[in-house]
C-alpha cells in the first residue's frame, strides 16, 4: 500500500521511524534527508527475506589486544586450545647490567637505599655504588599476568611449557592462528614447566603464574646487556633469543586472557658501596660482607606489541560440522569456530523496491534499509557465554583480513557493525550499500557479496573506535530463515522514496 505525504511530513516520520533502529553509532546518516522544495514522495516500505548459513573457519589473523592460554572442552561445541608465540622485547639503549642505581622509591629499579640499614642501622643509606661487576642470576621467571577473565573450571590442573624458539618470526607478517610451532620451536630447549590452577593466589586484581626459567639461559640473556656486548638492535637479539613458545601440555580446566607475560631475573653484582658506617662517610667493598651483599637487582622484558606475537589454535575435538547441520539456528563461533554467511541478495532487494516503484531508480532514494538478525538469549545448553556476543561485523569474506591487519573502520558500503540490543538483535544499516547499487543498476563489485558476520570486539579511544576479531571463546546462535518462529527469521526491512 502506498500512501502521498507534502515532503516536510514525511520526512518527519520517516526519519523518526528509521532511528529507531539500533546500530553502534548513534550518529548515523539515513539516505536522502533533503529533497527539492514542493516536490511530492510517494513513500513505500517492505520487507526482503535473508538466508543465513554456517561457514567452518580453521584459521584467523592472528591480532587482537590479548594472548590466550589453555584448554577448556564445552560440552556442546567441543575443546578449544590455546598457545602462543612470542618476541622478547630487548628494551635495547634502555638497560645496562648490572643497575647500579641507587633507588629511594618503594617500586624501585635498581639497589634500595635502605638495605643495609635494615640489616644494622649503624650502616645508614647506601648513597652510590662504583665499580659494579660480577653479575650472576639468582632466578629467572616466565611470568603470565591475567586479569581474572578466564573461562572452565578455575579448580582444575593444567600445565604450561616454555621452550626458546629457533626460528625468528617474521617482522609485520599477517600471521594466522593456525601457525605450526614447529616451524619455529623444535622443543629442544625447555626453559621451564609449571603446574597450575587458575584459581590461584591473586595479587590485587592481577594474577600471575611464575614459570621458573633455565638459569643458564637467563644468564645468557643478561650478558646482552652488560659491558661489551655487541647486540645494540632488536633484530641482532632476535638472531640470538628468536623468542619463546608457551605452550599447553597438561590436562583441561580453562583458558585464560592475558594482560602481560615476558622474563624477568633476578641477580647479584658485586661492587663498592658508599655509605655511612658508624655516623661517618665510608666505601665498603660488597665482597666483605658475605652473605648481607645488598646489591641485588632485577630485570623484566615483556612479550608485547612491540615485537611479533601470534595466538595458537587448536580443535582437537570439535562437533562443528554437527552443530552446522542445526536447521533452527546459525552458530557463530570463536575462535576458529564457525562464521554465519548471509546472503543479501541484492537481485531480491532489487526486485522488491522496482515492483512497487517502477524501473527507473534514478528518482528512488533508499531512508531505510536494515539487515536484522535475531539471537537467542540464555536458554541453550553451553556453558560458554549464555549472551549473544556485544558486536558483530559484516563484512565481504575476502575483506576480512585485510579489515584488522589494517586497523580499518566500518565504512558502512562493504562493511558494517551492530551492536546486540536489548531484544537480543543486531541491527545492520546497510542503507548507503543498497543505494550505491541501486544507482549503479547493481553492478558494483563487492558490495553486499559474499558476506559474512563474525564476533568483534569495540574499544575507544578519544573518541576514536578500534575494531578487533573476537578470539575469546564465545558462541551466539541466530534464527534461521527456517526458523520455527516466523517473526524472528533473518529480513532486510527496506523504507525507499520516489519523487514524482
Amino acid at each position: 500500500m502506498k500512501y502521498k505525504f507534502l515532503v516536510s511530513l514525511f520526512l518527519t516520520v520517516a526519519s523518526a521511524g528509521f532511528y529507531a533502529c539500533t546500530d553502534d553509532d548513534d550518529s548515523q546518516d539515513v539516505g536522502a534527508s533533503v529533497q527539492p522544495g514542493g516536490d511530492v514522495l510517494t513513500a513505500y516500505s517492505n520487507k526482503v527475506d535473508v538466508t543465513t548459513s554456517p561457514v567452518l573457519v580453521d584459521a584467523e589473523l592472528s591480532k587482537a589486544d590479548y594472548l590466550y592460554l589453555g584448554q577448556y572442552t564445552d560440552l556442546r561445541y567441543g575443546t578449544t586450545q590455546c598457545e602462543y608465540l612470542s618476541q622478547i622485547d630487548a628494551r635495547l639503549g634502555g638497560v645496562t647490567l648490572p643497575n647500579s642505581h641507587v633507588a629511594k622509591d618503594s617500586t624501585y629499579d635498581g639497589v634500595w637505599y635502605k638495605l643495609l640499614n635494615s640489616v644494622d642501622e649503624r650502616w645508614g643509606i647506601i648513597d652510590s655504588v662504583t665499580n659494579a661487576s660480577g653479575l650472576v642470576v639468582d632466578s629467572a621467571y616466565f611470568y603470565i599476568a591475567f586479569d581474572g577473565n578466564f573461562i572452565g573450571d578455575s579448580t582444575a590442573l593444567q600445565a604450561i611449557d616454555v621452550y626458546a624458539l629457533t626460528e625468528v618470526l617474521p617482522a609485520f607478517a599477517k600471521h594466522k592462528t593456525s601457525i605450526n610451532p614447529s616451524d619455529y620451536c623444535d622443543k629442544k630447549q625447555l626453559l621451564g614447566r609449571l603446574v597450575y590452577q587458575v584459581a590461584g593466589k591473586q595479587e590485587g586484581k592481577i594474577r600471575v603464574l611464575r614459570v621458573p626459567l633455565d638459569l643458564d639461559y637467563a644468564n645468557e640473556l643478561c650478558k646482552v646487556y652488560q659491558q661489551g656486548s655487541d647486540i645494540k638492535y632488536q633484530s641482532q637479539f632476535n638472531q640470538k633469543f628468536p623468542g619463546v613458545y608457551v605452550a599447553h601440555s597438561f590436562n583441561e580446566g580453562a583458558v585464560i586472557k592475558i594482560t602481560t607475560s615476558g622474563i624477568q631475573c633476578f641477580y647479584h653484582f658485586q661492587g663498592n658501596i658508599h655509605t655511612s658506617y658508624d655516623g661517618r662517610d665510608t666505601v665498603v667493598d660488597s665482597r666483605t660482607l658475605g652473605d648481607i651483599n645488598p646489591l641485588v637487582s632485577t630485570i623484566s622484558l615483556a612479550c608485547n606489541k612491540s615485537v611479533e606475537n601470534v595466538n595458537i589454535f587448536h580443535r582437537p575435538n570439535s562437533p562443528l560440522t554437527t552443530v552446522a547441520n542445526d536447521d533452527e539456528f546459525t552458530h557463530i563461533i570463536s575462535p576458529i569456530g564457525l562464521y554465519a554467511n548471509v546472503d543479501c541478495n541484492f537481485k531480491a532487494i532489487r526486485d522488491s523496491i522496482t515492483s512497487k516503484a517502477g524501473a527507473d531508480s534514478s528518482k528512488i532514494t533508499i531512508n531505510g534499509a536494515v539487515l536484522k538478525l535475531h539471537a537467542e538469549g540464555l536458554n541453550w545448553s553451553t556453558k560458554l557465554t549464555r549472551t549473544p556476543n556485544s558486536y558483530m561485523l559484516l563484512i565481504n569474506r575476502d575483506s576480512i583480513e585485510n579489515f584488522f591487519y589494517s586497523n580499518k573502520t566500518p565504512d558502512r558500503i562493504t562493511s558494517f557493525v551492530a551492536k546486540c540490543d536489548t531484544s537480543n538483535t543486531y541491527s545492520f544499516d546497510i542503507s548507503r550499500a543498497v543505494q550505491q547499487r541501486l544507482n549503479k543498476g547493481g553492478e558494483t563489485q563487492g558490495v553486499l557479496e559474499n558476506m559474512v558476520i563474525l564476533p568483534i570486539s569495540r574499544t575507544a579511544s578519544s573518541n576514536t573506535y578500534y575494531y578487533h576479531q573476537q578470539l575469546w571463546p564465545t558462541a551466539t546462535r541466530i534464527y534461521r530463515s527456517s526458523a520455527s518462529k516466523v517473526a524472528k527469521r533473518p529480513t532486510i526491512d527496506l523504507v525507499y522514496t520516489k519523487r514524482q
